[in-house]
């Protein structure tokens, strides 16, 4: 089932935070980037307009002192000269209560800027000083460029006022520079704790990942479980956990990197090639779980359970199939004992009538197509009750292992013998040529088991009586035949034992 968005974030939280707090302060820091240029800005333009302000208080002296030579050598005036200390003036002016007001003022490059009252108390207080005294200048200086030969009266006060709004100024200036160094110096702190913060929280992201690669890798190195993962385009293998040398007797570096067919025996590739093709035309997979087999490094073939699921690469560029691959070997050993449980005679050890189903079945099949004749004895022991009456069903158990092993000792090697229970036998005959050579076969079995038996010191003599059904001469189906062979089998009981009889008397 496919997460949602909030599931995904929930889940993946202890790395998601630490990260979306890099990305927050990465917006911060580029905030306070800005913020550090504009504030520069507007310092330096304070500083360079305050620096200004010096060179004017300093124009209007030499200007009115070259006015005052001008008339003493009784010259004509000067417009240039008056002109120079009316812009003189009027800069200053607008300079002075752009500081004190805010507003727009003309730039040491002439161009007009915008600039914000300064509300510092420091600057504040420099700024209404050097304004009460700059007042009466401005209204003495306005007399001067209106009334030329007024500058002997108000040119003396107007130097000395003028020197005071001088320090001012350069106090001013001074006071802009440690004021913008301050406010710059706060801003690069911030930037620091800014810059640690963002490296914390990304170097705690990284130490989760590494915290939780190495955990999930503890439980791969722990599980008895392979994970792996196959890219579909190239085949080749491009991860393996750690817990492969543990089962396969090989490290990861033998894996990675290599074709999937190191991994898996023959019949397993070929598999696993057609899974992998299929992922690399886009089809789904046909089912989520198979068993494989593995090569082990002592060529051993390791069975095992691969449970499967289509994954992007760790780039994204490719499909892979990632599985989870365990050991199912001593399962398998179980299913093959429960197996030969359920087909096998607990007693002597000897197929079961189960197993006598499946066998003749395939049998019937195999002669069916090629023609050949298969014969099914039903072989009842003679006197085995009595036996086991007088002397115990532990001699009895060990007479019929005993009558087992004869009778496996008595048939050729395409043959076989079953035990269906109690003292009753069945013995498949496949490809025999004649009713002669199954009688020959009968008379062996009837010899070998009517050879007296000693059981623990016990003398018991047994017998057998054989009801034989031919394939194809009486029937093609094993239920039928085997009915058949019993029922010819009671015909031999009812007329004398230790004898054979066949279900019907033509030759086959």
């Amino acid at each position: 089932m496919n997460e949602s968005i909030l599931e995904v974030l929930y889940k993946y939280r202890r790395f998601l935070l630490p990260l979306g707090l890099v990305m927050v302060m990465d917006i911060l820091l580029l905030a306070m980037n800005y913020a550090i240029t504009a504030q520069l800005e507007a310092s330096s333009l304070n500083i360079n307009i305050a620096g200004r302000q010096r060179m004017l208080s300093q124009q209007i002296n030499q200007s009115l002192l070259h006015i005052e030579r001008i008339q003493a050598r009784g010259e004509g005036g000067d417009d240039a000269v008056y002109q120079d200390l009316t812009n003189a003036v009027s800069l200053f002016d607008e300079t002075l209560r752009g500081f004190l007001e805010g507003g727009e003022v003309t730039g040491a490059d002439g161009q007009r800027s915008r600039i914000e009252p300064l509300q510092k108390s420091a600057a504040r207080l420099l700024l209404n000083d050097a304004a009460q005294l700059w007042m009466p200048v401005q209204r003495s200086l306005a007399k001067v460029t209106l009334e030329p030969e007024a500058i002997s009266a108000v040119i003396d006060n107007v130097l000395t006022v003028n020197r005071s709004l001088l320090i001012m100024m350069n106090d001013l200036t001074n006071h802009l520079e440690v004021q913008a160094k301050q406010q710059t110096y706060q801003l690069r702190g911030l930037q620091t704790i800014v810059v640690m913060l963002i490296l914390m929280s990304f170097s705690l992201a990284i130490y989760r990942l590494i915290r939780r690669e190495q955990y999930f890798g503890k439980l791969m190195e722990k599980s008895s479980d392979i994970v792996l993962g196959i890219n579909a385009a190239n085949r080749r293998i491009t991860f393996i956990s750690s817990s492969v040398k543990r089962l396969l007797q090989h490290d990861e570096s033998y894996y990675l990197g290599q074709s999937f067919d190191r991994l898996f025996s023959p019949q397993s590739q070929a598999q696993v090639a057609h899974l992998l093709l299929l992922v690399k035309r886009h089809k789904p997979l046909p089912y989520q779980r198979c068993e494989v087999q593995l090569h082990r490094a002592d060529e051993e073939l390791i069975d095992a359970e691969m449970l499967l699921q289509v994954t992007r690469s760790e780039d994204g560029r490719s499909t892979e199939i990632s599985a989870d691959i365990r050991d199912i070997s001593d399962r398998k050993q179980l299913e093959k004992a429960l197996t030969e449980q359920a087909h096998t005679d607990s007693l002597t050890s000897l197929p079961n009538r189960t197993q006598f189903t499946i066998r003749a079945t395939q049998i019937l099949q195999q002669a069916r197509r090629q023609g050949r004749s298969v014969a099914i004895m039903f072989v009842d022991l003679d006197n085995f009750k009595a036996i086991n009456d007088d002397y115990g069903h532990h001699i009895g158990d060990a007479l019929l292992k005993a009558v087992a092993t004869r009778l496996a000792g008595s048939l050729r090697a395409a043959d076989s013998v079953f035990r269906f229970g109690g003292d009753e036998f069945v013995v498949l005959l496949d490809d025999v040529p004649s009713q002669a050579s199954i009688r020959l076969v009968g008379n062996k079995i009837i010899r070998a088991l009517s050879d007296i038996f000693v059981i623990e010191e016990q003398r018991c003599q047994i017998g057998a009586s054989i009801g034989v059904a031919c394939f194809p001469r009486d029937g093609g189906e094993v239920e039928k035949l085997l009915k058949m062979a019993d029922k010819a089998m009671y015909q031999v009981k009812q007329t004398g034992k230790s004898a054979l009889a066949f279900a019907s008397t033509p030759e086959l």
